[in-house]
């Protein structure tokens, strides 16, 4: 499942792009592989507030978070390795880790808005 992830840079300039290879740890935090990052790995580097979007049918959730961009460490080695036993054609160039901090109902109707968490 594909989901959308937010960036900003420091001068407030938006960047949205897809993603794909994320998974959720044990400890809540969000982990997302960077394959192909360009934009949105200048904006990690000046400002870790991130978003991101997931649709399921008529669900929709918005997460807000700060992300942590890591290249090299045993998290980074956890997310390579995860990447790779997938398909070995993802460069898994870096991992970014995402502390959540709130999530909000993002689907139209009624609660539209509505923080969850």
């Amino acid at each position: 499942m594909f989901h959308q992830f937010a960036t900003a840079s420091c001068d407030g300039i938006p960047n949205i792009c897809t993603i794909g290879a994320k998974y959720i740890r044990e400890d809540g935090k969000i982990v997302v592989v960077d394959n192909y990052f360009n934009k949105t790995l200048s904006n990690l580097k000046e400002n870790t507030e991130v978003s991101i979007l997931i649709r399921r049918a008529k669900e929709s959730y918005q997460i807000k978070g700060t992300a942590v961009y890591l290249s090299e460490g045993k998290e980074y080695e956890e997310a390579y390795k995860w990447i790779k036993a997938i398909n070995e054609k993802y460069p898994a160039r870096g991992a970014v880790i995402i502390t959540v901090h709130s999530v909000y109902n993002s689907a139209s109707g009624a609660g539209a808005g509505d923080k969850i968490q």
